[in-house]
């Protein structure tokens, strides 16, 4: 899973995920080296406005990658449902999205703060 490593609140969440996660978890800064090799394929401006999770074949990003990140924390079968399930889908995107607004215009990727 690569994260902005200078914001408080992504850092906990990695963490926090980290700690929850039912399989191994390497947890990467999206300005290090492996972000450098996982995520070349992605805009750069992307690349530092949302959290990834890459598995092998497939790179998922922000909002996008919820139900997988549901299923590092809650297992397989939790991944399933948020796949499946529109609501939960939806209520998971709204969460997401929710959360990368207040880091847009409060947390650290506001404009005026060190690392916008």
């Amino acid at each position: 899973m690569f994260f902005d490593a200078s914001c408080g609140p992504c850092t906990f969440w990695a963490h926090l995920t980290a700690g929850l996660s039912h399989s191994r978890l390497e947890l990467h800064p999206l300005d290090g080296p492996e972000a450098d090799r996982a995520l070349q394929s992605i805009s750069s401006e992307a690349r530092y406005s949302y959290f990834h999770i890459v598995e092998p074949g497939k790179t998922w990003t922000g909002a996008d990658a919820m139900p997988a990140w549901v299923g590092l924390v809650g297992g397989k079968r939790a991944r399933s449902v948020a796949e499946r399930a529109s609501p939960v889908n939806r209520l998971l995107r709204l969460f997401y999205n929710s959360f990368w607004e207040y880091r847009r215009s409060r947390g650290c990727g506001a404009e005026g703060t060190p690392h916008a």
